[in-house]
């Protein structure tokens, strides 16, 4: 079967930011997050752009999330996005490498009133998977979505680790799956590129789109978003 493609392809610019004014403006909550970022010297442009955050709190809501986990907090976009999908009663965990990010992203996301929402953890992203874990087989209730968007080169093994702590009818998010600034201006499709990033990220999407236990679609929006609906056994 061949590949559909329109002349209409891609969208334009314009109609682009027609959705994102529409259903994603910017508000006072991200632009104080934006300026948190700024002043604590965060890479520009990494954080989530307002339509991948807003369809991750569309996609949470529809599930009845109540417990989120994110890798890479940075300023807290997109622990803010969550945290508006799992509500008020809710509660997101984000994980952090840098401790001063961590500790912009705490005071910046009690400054928008989610102090009590997110609760942002100093760790490298991998090295907390275990903890985690062990703390889902303790007894704590599994989470209802995972983001990531830290360790791009270990991608397909968070996507084997997921299940330990993603509870069945879940959500796995996935980030810059598609492209990414700090890939030294190599990309995806070219058969030359060798960093490591893109190299997992390719194992990540092809081992997402035929894992037997997730119905996934990457969604083409800024860096690609993957999305994952974990269903065991179906």
């Amino acid at each position: 079967m061949g590949v559909f493609m329109s002349v209409h392809d891609p969208f334009p610019s314009d109609l682009l930011s027609y959705v994102g004014t529409l259903f994603a403006p910017e508000n006072a909550a991200l632009s104080r997050l934006t300026a948190a970022a700024r002043a604590a010297k965060m890479p520009e442009g990494w954080e989530i752009t307002p339509d991948v955050g807003k369809t991750m709190e569309l996609l949470c809501r529809a599930i009845g999330a109540r417990r989120a986990l994110e890798f890479g907090t940075l300023a807290g976009h997109s622990a803010y996005w969550l945290a508006q999908g799992v509500g008020p009663e809710g509660r997101v965990v984000s994980i952090e490498i840098q401790p001063d990010y961590a500790a912009a992203a705490t005071a910046a996301l009690r400054d928008v009133g989610l102090g009590d929402r997110v609760q942002v953890r100093i760790g490298a992203a991998w090295d907390m998977t275990e903890a985690l874990a062990a703390e889902i087989e303790a007894g704590a209730a599994r989470f209802d979505a995972i983001f990531l968007d830290a360790d791009k080169a270990r991608y397909p093994e968070f996507l084997e680790w997921a299940p330990r702590v993603l509870r069945p009818g879940g959500l796995l998010f996935a980030d810059n799956v598609l492209r990414a600034d700090s890939w030294r201006g190599q990309t995806l499709l070219d058969p030359k590129s060798d960093d490591p990033r893109i190299l997992a990220i390719r194992r990540f999407n092809k081992s997402l789109a035929t894992h037997p236990d997730f119905t996934a679609m990457i969604l083409p929006m800024r860096a690609g978003l993957a999305v994952g609906l974990y269903r065991p056994g179906d």
